[in-house]
């Protein structure tokens, strides 16, 4: 029985990136794979700019002698994320589990700048 083609990763990648899979049999798995890569590597780029932007936090916090866990943003970010990765076709879990462990790691760093206490 045919089933209705998956919107997971709806969005994901730009147009000239996509590939339609054709009734005459699935992708290259390398081809696939390739993407993937270059996915990644998108990926890598946008983590090092919000490292960038968090190295401004940092400079901020310690110019205002704030603290760096702030709980409540935290949690709006994650509420907001469900909705974006439901708008974007993505499981909701997937997007707040990733959020979470990048704002964790980000955390970190505040942690090794601000001290613990900041």
């Amino acid at each position: 029985m045919p089933t209705a083609p998956s919107t997971c990763c709806a969005g994901a990648l730009e147009p000239e990136h996509e590939t339609t899979v054709t009734t005459s049999g699935p992708a290259d798995l390398g081809d696939i794979r390739r993407r993937l890569d270059l996915v990644d590597r998108q990926l890598m780029a946008l983590l090092a700019e919000r490292s960038r932007l968090v190295e401004e936090v940092i400079v901020y916090k310690r110019a205002h002698a704030m603290a760096v866990v702030d709980r409540a943003r935290e949690d709006d970010m994650l509420e907001k994320i469900e909705t974006v990765a439901v708008e974007e076709g993505l499981d909701p879990r997937i997007a707040r589990q990733v959020l979470r462990a990048i704002i964790d790691a980000f955390t970190l760093l505040e942690v090794e700048h601000l001290g613990p206490d900041a």
